[in-house]
């Protein structure tokens, strides 16, 4: 997928507009100033899986421009968010990848939708964005308020809180966040998937060259051919024979090597 983005972005990337993300929050900023001028405006653009059944397809898309929150404060808060997220993607991948990665979020969050019939917002899309850039520059620091924090700690902390909202839908709607963030999960699984299997091989090497330095080294014991004296007896002396008569290395002590040897040397008796 990534070398079929690349040359789609090499093709059409000069036909992307620029600051995809500004046009994004600016959105959203508009569709919130509209909703206090004329209540329920959000109401209109919200994706509702029955009024797009009765023939209102705009929703479909529309809901991207819904606003994170009403709360003018928390508000400029979250766009600013949304933009420091989505800008930092676009210039890390350019316009076709990052149109792209929104059009699967889009797309799998509208199927979702419709497929359960329920409604749906564009939380999990913009969770997403957080989610590529802490894969993307783990250790990148943000100041959550007045704390720094590290991207790669509050997307764990984001990713825990999704677990637990999953566990507690009901029915089959447990599975809305996971297919909802279907972009992160196409764009990153597979690298995360190996990165995983490379760090549990990586682990299991550890454990066992570790539990080899922990075990007693293993020496074969040498016997006597003859008397079958062992190497215990550290006063005995062993020589390998590998004469013909033995036919493949054997283990001596050092008198009877030298019987066996001076009885392959002495000439064969005639019969």
């Amino acid at each position: 997928m990534s070398s079929w983005l690349d040359r789609l972005d090499r093709r059409f990337g000069r036909y992307v507009p620029p600051n995809l993300t500004l046009a994004l929050i600016g959105l959203q900023g508009l569709s919130w100033f509209l909703d206090q001028l004329r209540p329920g405006f959000l109401d209109y653009i919200s994706l509702d899986a029955a009024k797009v059944a009765q023939g209102q397809v705009w929703r479909l898309l529309t809901f991207v421009a819904l606003p994170p929150t009403s709360t003018p404060i928390f508000l400029a808060l979250a766009l600013w968010w949304t933009h420091m997220m989505g800008t930092f993607l676009e210039r890390e991948w350019g316009g076709v990848r990052y149109l792209a990665y929104w059009f699967v979020g889009i797309v799998g969050t509208a199927a979702l939708s419709l497929g359960l019939g329920v409604p749906a917002t564009n939380e999990y899309l913009l969770l997403s964005l957080l989610l590529a850039v802490a894969t993307l520059d783990p250790d990148r620091q943000v100041m959550l308020l007045v704390i720094p924090m590290r991207l790669k700690w509050l997307a764990y902390v984001e990713v825990a809180l999704l677990a637990w909202r999953s566990a507690t839908l009901p029915g089959a709607s447990k599975v809305f966040p996971l297919v909802a963030l279907s972009n992160y999960l196409l764009f990153f699984g597979p690298g995360l998937w190996q990165a995983l299997r490379t760090r549990q091989r990586k682990a299991t090497q550890v454990v066992e060259a570790h539990r080899a330095a922990q075990e007693p080294a293993v020496t074969r014991q040498r016997v006597c051919a003859t008397c079958g004296v062992t190497d215990e007896d550290r006063a005995v002396e062993f020589r390998v024979c590998t004469c013909e008569r033995c036919g493949k290395p054997t283990n001596f002590c050092l008198p009877h090597v030298r019987e066996h040897l001076a009885a392959a040397a002495a000439p064969a008796e005639p019969t």
